[in-house]
């Protein structure tokens, strides 16, 4: 709340000493410049929505005591560089000649001001708020990772973190103790033991859990409240490389709550109709060329449909435009090779370049999928699901996601759906937008797409 408050008092701030700068200061160095400060003053709410949406895109606003200064340098300066490029297009948008010396001099006055009202929030806050209790701690896993884990956990600064206890992997595990810290149960009693005891953090660090069986324990808690981290480079622990006097000098990887608000739907969704809605009417005369081409070929209906399962188990119509034979079975499995002879010429140009899903434009205006999400799958393999791989259902799928920019089909499917998990639980709007640009650049190189 500090945070937030110190922002709203930074941005009038910013915005007014910005005006004074350029208008006072500068104003024997550079052109004339003619704009009153009341020319400004009607842009400070806006400027203000914008900051939130880049800072919270930032994760500046969510509290993490293992965030070092780098981490902390890292997040301000990306949230920057969103602001001034989302500040730039604003002021592009509304048509007025806004100066752009005051716009990149806001963001110099902007960071400084900024550090100062949020460190003086933070001490009055510290003063005034009663320090909050330490978080509890589950250590999961067992031997010379977990105690390393546990160790340094317990040299981090104040308020120290009250360790739960310890679940090892199996029964199999005798002693009564790892690294000091009481072993409460195994893995299995991880659902039971975070709704009996107060346990904030469930820390991964185990070398024999694999990837289904962390996943499948994440999703066995049913409390939104609990961050899970999971140790990703093990060795690097067991041989000692690092102090590991904080958790950031850990190789871990936090996965986020899944939790996502009012805000981050409606921005969600009014993101999809835009875009969607753009790119229509943008590609409308290609779409219409292509629709012909297929049509004069004559190999069945120019647009495909297929039931697809979206979001919370709600089937619904696929578009895509037709690339393969129509002796090709509905259900056959996708070709995995360019060179499939299921696939027409025409489907083969389509294909490699992503041209055959522009008729998906429509399922994400409609509200049957999102331009981000999970990939649309088929009744039939999602019937085959297991506990953690329904979560893929929780949200809208995609035309595109993280599976489709970091492999496509080079990917394996229990990879795919890995990616979608991580996705689900750490989803946010800047996480979208970041997907679709990277989304460009993979179907330019065509990177697994056939």
């Amino acid at each position: 709340m500090g945070q937030v408050v110190a922002d709203l008092l930074s941005v009038p701030v910013a915005v007014l000493l910005t005006w004074y700068i350029r208008a006072i200061v500068m104003a024997p160095m550079l052109p004339r410049f003619d704009h009153p400060v009341a020319v400004y003053l009607p842009v400070i709410p806006w400027v203000a929505l914008i900051w939130f949406a880049c800072f919270q895109g930032a994760d500046l606003y969510r509290p993490n005591r293992r965030a070092n200064g780098i981490t902390s340098l890292t997040r301000h300066i990306r949230a920057y560089l969103m602001l001034a490029v989302f500040l730039m297009a604003a002021s592009y948008l509304v048509k007025m000649d806004y100066s752009r010396v005051i716009l990149f001099l806001f963001i110099v006055v902007a960071w400084p001001i900024d550090s100062i009202t949020r460190k003086a929030a933070a001490w009055i806050t510290g003063r005034l708020v009663p320090v909050k209790e330490a978080p509890g701690v589950l250590v999961v896993g067992s031997g010379e990772y977990a105690e390393k884990v546990i160790a340094s956990l317990m040299r981090m600064p104040e308020p120290r973190h009250v360790m739960a206890g310890v679940l090892v992997e199996d029964e199999k595990h005798v002693a009564p103790t790892v690294g000091g810290v009481p072993v409460r149960g195994t893995i299995r009693d991880l659902p039971r033991l975070v709704g009996s005891m107060k346990v904030d953090e469930v820390v991964f660090a185990s070398s024999s859990l694999g990837r289904t069986g962390i996943m499948e324990a994440i999703n066995s808690v049913q409390t939104d409240e609990v961050v899970f981290m999971v140790v990703t480079d093990l060795f690097q622990i067991a041989s000692g490389a690092g102090s590991l006097e904080e958790l950031t000098r850990m190789p871990v990887v936090e996965i986020g709550s899944a939790r996502t608000g009012s805000y981050h739907r409606a921005a969600k969704r009014l993101l999809d109709v835009s875009l969607s809605a753009f790119f229509i009417v943008a590609m409308a005369p290609l779409m219409a060329v292509v629709w012909l081409l297929l049509l004069f070929q004559g190999k069945g209906d120019p647009v495909f449909k297929q039931k697809r399962i979206g979001r919370n188990g709600a089937p619904f119509t696929l578009y895509k435009f037709r690339t393969m034979k129509p002796q090709a079975g509905e259900y056959e499995i996708a070709p995995l090779d360019p060179g499939d002879s299921r696939i027409t010429p025409m489907g083969r140009l389509l294909r490699r370049t992503s041209l055959d899903e522009l008729p998906q434009l429509f399922n994400v205006l409609n509200g049957s999928m999102s331009l981000v999400g999970p990939r649309p799958e088929m009744d039939f393999i999602v019937q085959d699901y297991n506990a953690w791989q329904r979560r893929r259902l929780d949200v809208k799928p995609g035309i595109t996601g993280l599976w489709q920019v970091m492999g496509r089909k080079d990917l394996p499917l229990h990879d795919n759906l890995e990616f979608d998990f991580y996705y689900i639980r750490n989803q946010s709007l800047m996480l979208d937008i970041a997907i679709l640009i990277r989304t460009v650049y993979t179907v330019l190189v065509g990177r697994g797409a056939y």
